[in-house]
């Protein structure tokens, strides 16, 4: 074969080689890439026609920014990075000393903890006048340190007026709280002030309108509606008093204004009926138990 044929063929081949990739390219891929250009060009040109929208994201997440941070810098409570039951009394007794006479008996109910902050739950339990009272909840709420109410049972008691003291309305409470702590080193230490001072009240929801007229607990009986219940065994309960003594009591002992009708120890409980001037009342005291302790069944 000739040197020119043989150039002739060589040349032919290269011709359809590039004719080929050429065809490929102008059939297959730049179809595709056309394509995907026309994609990226209308997802450009969506987004274009949603900057309103996006512009008014961005002015409400600068907003929820600004409000955010402020409320960071004007914080006015206290997290501690963890929260003990000694101080947490001797918190309670200072608001105490800020609100007048309060009986207070605290019982500690275990914690809760998730990841970065938790609490501690105490039981308080106690009485007190209603104005006092009110006092002790406003400061518990607005004081520095965070504590939160989270339950709350309240009961007004009429006192029958007596030679030395005249009568008077008690509020009787029941309620649990959270102590909150954190390990944010930040939050130990607030920068915003407050005042606290209460508003005054003007009324006490709990005074009755008509007095039910009870006579005066002369013989010092248990008043089982200011006890707080210790201990129950089968056909016994023994309870803290009203002038915080230790008293046992079984089924059918009288107390003020009534008498024992039930001792439960297995629910830990016991109940009396009261006749308050005509008006016929049961009442329960349960056993208020901390983290360790469980109800014995006999």
């Amino acid at each position: 074969m000739s040197y020119k044929i043989r150039n002739s063929i060589a040349l032919g081949v290269l011709f359809l080689l590039i004719l080929g990739v050429g065809t490929y390219i102008r059939a297959f891929n730049l179809p595709r890439k056309a394509k995907q250009i026309e994609k990226e060009v209308k997802k450009i040109d969506e987004e274009l026609q949603n900057t309103p929208n996006l512009v008014n994201e961005f002015n409400d997440l600068s907003a929820l920014l600004s409000d955010t941070q402020k409320r960071w810098e004007n914080r006015n409570k206290d997290i501690p990075p963890v929260d003990v039951t000694s101080q947490s009394y001797a918190y309670f007794s200072r608001l105490i000393d800020l609100s007048g006479y309060v009986k207070l008996d605290m019982v500690y109910n275990g914690v809760q903890s998730f990841g970065s902050y938790g609490y501690n739950v105490y039981n308080l339990k106690g009485e007190a006048p209603f104005e006092n009272f009110y006092r002790f909840i406003w400061y518990l709420e607005n004081d520095r340190k965070l504590y939160k109410v989270q339950t709350m049972v309240l009961r007004g008691v009429e006192i029958a007026p007596t030679e030395k003291d005249e009568g008077k309305v008690l509020v009787t409470f029941d309620m649990v709280v959270h102590a909150y702590f954190s390990s944010v080193a930040e939050l130990s230490t607030s920068l915003g002030e407050r005042s606290i001072t209460p508003n005054p009240l003007t009324v006490d929801p709990f005074t009755p309108g008509i007095s039910s007229g009870i006579p005066a607990n002369v013989r010092e009986l248990v008043e089982i509606e200011r006890s707080d219940l210790k201990a129950v065994i089968t056909g016994k309960a023994y309870l803290m008093d009203q002038a915080n003594n230790i008293r046992a009591l079984q089924e059918g002992d009288e107390v003020y204004l009534g008498y024992v009708t039930k001792i439960d120890p297995e629910g830990g409980r016991i109940e009396a009926t009261l006749n308050k001037g005509g008006i016929i009342e049961k009442v329960e005291l349960k056993i208020r138990y901390g983290p360790l302790q469980t109800v014995v069944k006999k």
